[in-house]
């Protein structure tokens, strides 16, 4: 039987390009309650530098979430929530809460100094990120080689 699933979109409003991603409430419920109570997101994402092509956006008033559904080797369109309470040598003075989009393939979830990490995964985009969604896929990679820029995350209202 399939699952009945809510949708957020994601959205470059400066390219105008969207792609929908579907909850997967099933397998991380709290997560995807805590994320979904966040939208709408609006953020310049920044590229990620130690775990490959991925993106992310920072949420205001971050939460630590229970660990359901970690991943440390995500696919290209999965959506994670991320956080770091900052208590290590290394690490920032705050709490930070991240919604990590990622894009492209060989990604391995690193933290600072190259530390392994694992996220939440609690949504993910249909398709094939080469040939589905290619377009949104260049708009991450963007954000490598030109510069970190806006994302939008909201609720799909559903008919």
């Amino acid at each position: 039987m399939k699952v009945s699933r809510r949708h957020i979109r994601l959205t470059y409003p400066d390219a105008g390009i969207s792609v929908i991603a579907e909850m997967l409430d099933d397998e991380a419920p709290n997560v995807c309650k805590a994320v979904w109570d966040m939208l709408p997101i609006e953020s310049k994402v920044i590229h990620g530098m130690y775990s490959g092509a991925e993106v992310f956006a920072m949420v205001e008033n971050p939460q630590p979430l229970d660990g359901q559904n970690l991943v440390q080797i995500p696919l290209p369109g999965e959506l994670l929530y991320y956080y770091e309470a900052n208590l290590g040598a290394a690490g920032g003075k705050k709490p930070v809460g991240e919604v990590v989009v990622v894009y492209g393939r060989g990604v391995i979830l690193r933290e600072h100094e190259g530390i392994p990490t694992k996220c939440s995964l609690f949504a993910r985009i249909p398709g094939d990120w080469k040939y589905d969604w290619a377009p949104f896929a260049q708009e991450c990679r963007k954000a490598r080689w030109e510069g970190p820029r806006v994302l939008r995350i909201e609720r799909v209202d559903e008919p």
